[in-house]
């Protein structure tokens, strides 16, 4: 293997500012030294340089996955899948729970992730009652499939102190019957918290090798590097820390992380900031991670008007007002990026008016703030971001995924048609990004972008027509957009000189396919620093 590689005979989408095509490009040790024509590349190669045939196959630079949580899908493999499919009913969920339980010491925690309620035949939450039925031995906590909600039997109630005489937590939901009894349902993190204190962390062992799975899923659709969001949301963020540091260290470590720590997390632990031992190529800490609001399918993102379904709840706001406006001005004037979950317009409002008066105070920064979802913005506040230089992050895959059940249920169809408004993004002149929020839906950035660009329901529907975008919008939401967001637009992103040789081979041409087959474009390549980390079967 020599130090230098061309790749010829290719469809290069370099991404650069001129939306260059090329066909071939040159690699020198883990970076791209050179891009254009094959027949510049072959003068320039070196007598003993390797070349390598595309085919006439599209290269597209490496994707960048702006927001999922890598180290909580990994943790979600070692727990009971509580997902629909394969469970259809609570007896099937109740069965798997305590199927996996068996051999375990009693009294040890166990964990269930994915249940929804939207989904299973039953149309309603677990209980208490459901979990001591299934498990009886074991203090039980099982995550709904957004994360905002958690389900735990009477052991884990009783662990965590958590009776009719509890008051409700700042920002979360201890959910009652009509007797004040807790039913079991716990609501947003700071419900959650109050549990998920007790649980021992994971093994950072069994972590690593849980996270290598999961980081050969992400190769397998092209992605390169990731932002990590949310770590320390179930308490465990030193042992994820420590698992990406020996990963690293290791040298196996073969996909670019960025962190984004949990507010309380970040605020107590000054020696995982950025800055502090964190600023290699492959894993950083970039910034502090926020909630206003919680998820429109489990009624607590906060909406202007009541939900579709339920005419008495709008949602509430997780931070009240002021105590944001001093946490977003105090994070904004160190200089330190903020990516704020929002779901709601109100969520949204409230800290667009944080960010405001920050920016007013203390003018001319640049931190590149991004507000995560952001599902029903308006035209309105879109302009606001544009004007205070905001990134917004839309998780599209919610058309598909949710949207025949926003429109039915949660939104009725004028909001459902407004989610996730990308064509007013793009015709403000505003930069965003696009995820999958994995593991709140499965990652595969194609298939973001086909969400997208078509904007089609799981039932057929065409949610909001006017606000599809183009493929390449799309893709730059991927690569160049992505990269920018984490301050990274020097380094990777887009296929030129200098920058890290991070790039993915396709099945097919995405300027050549029509939209509604964009789906069907699979990854046949992946190479991150210019060594190949997949390859089709």
């Amino acid at each position: 293997m020599t130090s230098k590689r061309i790749f010829i005979n290719g469809r290069v989408l370099t991404m650069d500012p001129r939306g260059s095509i090329a066909s071939a490009f040159g690699i020198l040790g883990d970076r791209f030294c050179a891009v254009g024509s094959d027949e510049d590349l072959l003068k320039q190669a070196d007598r003993d340089a390797e070349v390598v045939d595309l085919g006439g196959r599209t290269v597209v630079p490496g994707f960048i996955e702006s927001h999922s949580h890598l180290s909580l899908y990994a943790m979600t493999l070692l727990q009971a899948d509580c997902k629909t499919p394969p469970n259809r009913s609570i007896e099937d969920v109740k069965s798997r729970l305590g199927e996996r339980a068996r051999g375990l010491k009693p009294g040890q925690w166990f964990k269930g992730w994915g249940y929804d309620n939207t989904l299973i035949e039953e149309k309603r939450h677990l209980t208490r009652k459901d979990l001591d039925e299934a498990v009886p031995d074991h203090p039980v906590f099982v995550s709904h499939s957004s994360g905002h909600l958690a389900y735990v039997n009477s052991l884990a109630l009783d662990i965590a102190g958590i009776s009719r005489n509890t008051p409700q937590p700042a920002g979360g939901r201890i959910h009652k019957d009509n007797d004040g009894n807790p039913t079991g349902l716990l609501m947003e993190q700071p419900a959650q918290c109050l549990v998920t204190r007790h649980i021992p962390p994971d093994d950072v062992a069994r972590l690593k090798s849980a996270m290598l799975e999961t980081m050969s899923i992400f190769h397998r659709y092209g992605i390169t590097s990731i932002h990590d969001a949310a770590i320390g949301y179930f308490r465990e963020h030193r042992e994820i820390v420590e698992a990406y540091r020996q990963l690293m260290a290791e040298g196996r470590l073969k996909l670019r992380v960025y962190l984004m720590m949990v507010e309380e997390v970040f605020r107590n632990s000054p020696e995982l900031r950025p800055g502090a031992g964190f600023e290699s190529e492959w894993f950083k800490i970039g910034g502090v991670k926020l909630f206003q609001d919680g998820s429109i399918q489990a009624h607590t993102a906060a909406l202007d008007e009541p939900y579709h379904d339920s005419h008495h709840i709008r949602g509430d706001l997780i931070i009240e007002q002021k105590t944001l406006d001093e946490l977003v001005e105090k994070y904004h004037g160190e200089g330190i990026q903020m990516a704020v979950h929002c779901n709601g317009e109100r969520a949204i409002e409230s800290v667009l008016d944080a960010m405001e008066k920050a920016a007013s105070r203390q003018p001319g920064r640049t931190n590149r703030h991004m507000l995560i979802h952001c599902q029903l913005a308006s035209r309105r506040q879109i302009a606001r971001m544009k004007r205070l230089g905001i990134i917004p992050s839309y998780f599209a895959n919610h058309i598909f995924y949710w949207g025949d059940r926003h429109r039915e249920i949660f939104l009725g169809l004028d909001r459902a048609n407004r989610i996730d408004p990308l064509g007013s993004t793009v015709e403000a002149g505003l930069r965003f990004t696009l995820h999958s929020d994995l593991p709140v839906t499965p990652v595969d950035p194609l298939f973001s972008m086909h969400c997208a660009v078509n904007r089609t329901t799981r039932n057929g529907v065409i949610l909001g027509p006017e606000e599809r975008i183009s493929t390449i919008e799309a893709l730059k939401a991927y690569t160049v957009y992505a990269a920018y967001c984490s301050f990274e637009e020097d380094v990777k992103g887009s296929i030129e000189a200098n920058k890290l040789a991070d790039f993915a081979v396709l099945s097919h041409s995405l300027h050549d396919i029509s939209p509604e087959r964009l789906r069907t474009v699979r990854v046949i390549r992946t190479f991150v620093g210019g060594q190949k980390v997949y390859e089709a079967p």
